[in-house]
């Protein structure tokens, strides 16, 4: 057993390295300052980088909405007929631009970026915009005026030019009283008439739209911000002095000439723009001063209060290790002349020889593999440091940072799963475990996702080759087989593209997953579904034409429930039937259902305001929960099965209401020989061209029969109860003369005015 100066000799062990402890604050109190401004360097370049992509993602939003736009115009039929338009003294002209301008208002208040924007056709040399219309682009450009651009240069190179996607940067525009920096964005339609564009499209964004986000991260550091296109034009900046950077032009970006600031940049994928960011180095050091003041305090008195702390933690840690010391057997066959040295020994060889500790400490490591694995695919890894940590960890053997991420998705029809059911596909998912091990011989990594999927990734030490992908590819269609012939287990397996870095494992995922099919079928073939070979960023591959979202529109519009059923069997049954969709398609379709939705509501100012916000709400909580293709596309037909009652019932109500006033109206003035259709609609208050399809649908007679009833019915009551000449009842009865009175009279009746009086007058005797 230890001695009484060995246990001292622990004692001064711990309490010299409490003081080892205590005077190292004190050490680095020297060197916090530099530690400090590099810290808070690396923080605000992390920071900054941060929100230039928050920056960028926001911007992005914005433009995409704006490219949407200008598609949605391109297919446009009233945008199309006007383009074809080859003067504007054309007959119908003005209907087609009204026609147009109110296609365009509902636009005006969906994005700040559409506050201002029109449509220039060159061929009738006519903009249109949400408000007006303009047959002189010059009184246009009046009321937005270039400072940079004179009117000859501003309609040739922005309305009369074929450009595609192009952003002039921000210029000072007059507009009206007020003064704004404008950047001008233009697309030519249509898109392949590069040589004579039929009009452009034109969207004057405030530069504030964008310097408003840029400066959350000037403020913050007492710097700058910008933003300039691959050509090294500066789109727009927020506090930015031009003298404080230069602009290379063999590599094409700008760099800090100032050595008080520090510079960084990021790119945007969407539109080939850079969002640089310009930091103070000043501001960095006066965080740094500060932190460093407090550090020194905290080092000081810590060495202070720690002194007397250290000698009693290092008298209660001795206790134990004391007490363990005395109770460990000596070896008589060697001498222990350090009790560390003995401790250390005796537990080492402990461990060694205790095989159940060793089988715990294996048993976790499964565990460990399964939650880092997990981890990676669904992105909870944020930069590649850390996963590379977690990685060694748990002893992954992954071979590199190269590799793939597929989704083997078992197929079944059930949508709620019972005990006896979740235990059968358990069993599944270890079947597919195993011969996923047995096809990779044990090289690839899985783990079980939901009840029905288990993720699998292959990793390789350099980018997979072509002949690599193809033995990808073989083996997994083996899988299925095997799976189908030796368990009666039918699967469908997706495949993202090869990912070339661990952060990237989480896209690669996700492209698997969403490259499965929509709608699971037994009767389907199993496949597997790569999402390279889907093309997800090109053409969608679903049935909803733009003539049938119209004919829908119309429907819905019109009140017809039982056009907009068979419309929705049509949809149903191209994309249901006679399609595959995938994840990526289905979602493309209900979104595109949706959006539909949407354009009906904003048009349709006929709607309850109330039941609009529902609709909307309801919308919201489709997208936000997890798609199940056929009870949602269900759950938009019920929505839009709604609309259309709510619009045929209110059509209904307020037609009646419309025919009322109408034939009152008529009663009251049937006999003004000049009554027109103006006259009529105006002392109704409702639009001419509507009158008579209005009336039609709820009497099921034209209004003009309907008059010529009313003023013969009259006509017939003055024959009959006076003796007043056919002049006069011609004149009373609305007719500018008796032989137009006679002839509508015997057209109605079959017998002339003096017959009709002559035979009421023998019935009378």
């Amino acid at each position: 057993m230890f001695n009484y100066f060995d246990k001292i000799h622990v004692f001064r062990k711990f309490l010299l390295s409490y003081i080892l402890i205590l005077i190292i604050p004190l050490l680095a109190s020297f060197l916090i300052y530099q530690i400090s401004v590099l810290k808070f360097k690396e923080r605000a370049m992390d920071t900054s980088k941060s929100l230039l992509n928050q920056t960028i993602n926001v911007i992005d939003q914005k433009n995409d909405d704006v490219e949407k736009f200008v598609y949605q115009m391109s297919l446009n039929p009233d945008v199309k007929q006007l383009m074809y338009r080859n003067s504007n003294t054309d007959k119908n002209v003005s209907y087609d631009i009204y026609k147009v301008r109110d296609s365009l208002s509902p636009y005006l208040y969906t994005s700040t970026f559409f506050r201002n924007f029109y449509i220039y056709f060159n061929q009738i040399d006519v903009i249109v915009s949400p408000e007006s219309a303009f047959i002189r682009p010059k009184d246009y450009y009046n009321i937005h005026k270039y400072n940079a651009l004179s009117f000859e240069d501003w309609n040739k190179s922005i309305n009369k030019t074929y450009l595609s996607r192009y952003y002039l940067p921000a210029t000072e525009v007059k507009m009206g009283k007020n003064k704004e920096s404008i950047i001008t964005y233009v697309q030519s339609i249509p898109f392949d008439s590069k040589a004579n564009p039929k009009a452009n499209i034109v969207m004057m964004i405030n530069e504030k739209e964008i310097t408003s986000f840029l400066n959350r991260i000037s403020s913050r550091y007492a710097g700058a911000a910008f933003v300039y296109d691959d050509q090294g034009r500066i789109i727009a900046s927020d506090h930015l002095d031009k003298n404080m950077i230069s602009f290379n032009k063999s590599s094409g970006t700008y760099s800090i000439q100032n050595k008080k600031f520090m510079y960084i940049e990021s790119k945007s994928n969407n539109n080939n723009w850079t969002y640089a960011a310009i930091i103070s180095k000043e501001k960095l050091s006066e965080d740094a001063k500060f932190i460093q003041t407090i550090s020194s305090l905290i080092a000081f008195f810590t060495i202070i209060v720690g002194i007397f702390i250290a000698i009693l933690f290092s008298y209660k840690q001795s206790i134990p290790l004391n007490r363990l010391l005395g109770i460990m057997p000596l070896s008589e066959t060697r001498k222990i002349k350090d009790p560390y040295d003995f401790l250390h020994s005796n537990v080492e060889e402990m461990i060694a020889n205790n095989d159940h500790l060793k089988d715990q400490i294996q048993n976790q490591l499964p565990i460990l593999q399964d939650s880092v694995i997990r981890k990676l695919v669904i992105g909870e890894l944020p930069s590649s440091k850390e996963a590379m940590m977690l990685i060694d960890q748990a002893k992954l053997p992954l071979k590199g940072n190269f590799g793939y991420v597929g989704v083997v998705q078992i197929i079944h029809i059930l949508k709620a799963m019972d005990k006896e059911m979740l235990e059968e596909m358990n069993v599944a998912q270890l079947v597919i475990q195993n011969e996923l091990t047995d096809l990779f011989d044990g090289e690839a990594l899985y783990c079980n996702f939901d009840v029905d999927q288990v993720v699998f990734l292959l990793s390789y030490d350099h980018k997979p080759s072509i002949q690599e992908a193809q033995k990808v590819d073989e083996a997994l269609e083996s899988l299925i087989k095997r799976l189908e012939e030796k368990y009666s287990l039918k699967v469908n397996i997706g495949l993202g593209r090869p990912f070339e870095q661990n952060t990237d494992i989480h896209q690669s995922y996700e492209e698997a997953s969403i490259s499965l099919p929509f709608i699971q079928s037994l009767d389907d073939e199993a496949s597997v579904y790569k999402y390279e070979d889907q093309n997800p960023e090109g053409n969608i591959d679903y049935y909803y034409p733009i003539e049938l979202e119209l004919r829908l529109i119309n429907a819905v519009t019109s009140g017809d429930t039982d056009e907009v059923q068979e419309l929705f069997d049509k949809v149903y049954s191209e994309n249901v039937e006679q399609r595959v969709l995938t994840q990526y398609i289905g979602n493309q379709l209900l979104a595109s259902l949706n959006g539909t939705i949407l354009r009906i509501l904003a048009k349709n100012t006929q709607l309850n305001q109330v039941a609009v916000e529902d609709i909307c709400n309801r919308i919201e909580e489709l997208i936000g929960k997890k798609i199940d293709f056929k009870e949602d596309f269900k759950h938009i037909r019920g929505i839009f099965t709604e609309i259309t009652q709510s619009i045929h019932e209110r059509k209904f109500v307020g037609g009646q209401q419309v025919i009322y006033k109408l034939k009152e109206w008529i009663k009251q003035n049937f006999s003004d020989p000049d009554l027109t259709l103006y006259k009529i609609a105006e002392g109704v208050g409702f639009p001419e061209k509507m009158v008579p399809s209005i009336f039609k649908e709820h009497v099921g007679v034209n209004i003009s029969d309907y008059i010529e009833d009313v003023r013969i019915t009259f006509a017939k009551s003055k024959l009959i109860q006076t003796n007043e000449s056919i002049e006069d009842i011609a004149e009373q009865s609305g007719y500018n003369s008796a032989h137009s009175f006679r002839r509508a009279f015997k057209r109605n009746t079959g017998s002339t005015p003096s017959e009709f009086r002559k035979m009421m007058k023998n019935v009378e005797k």
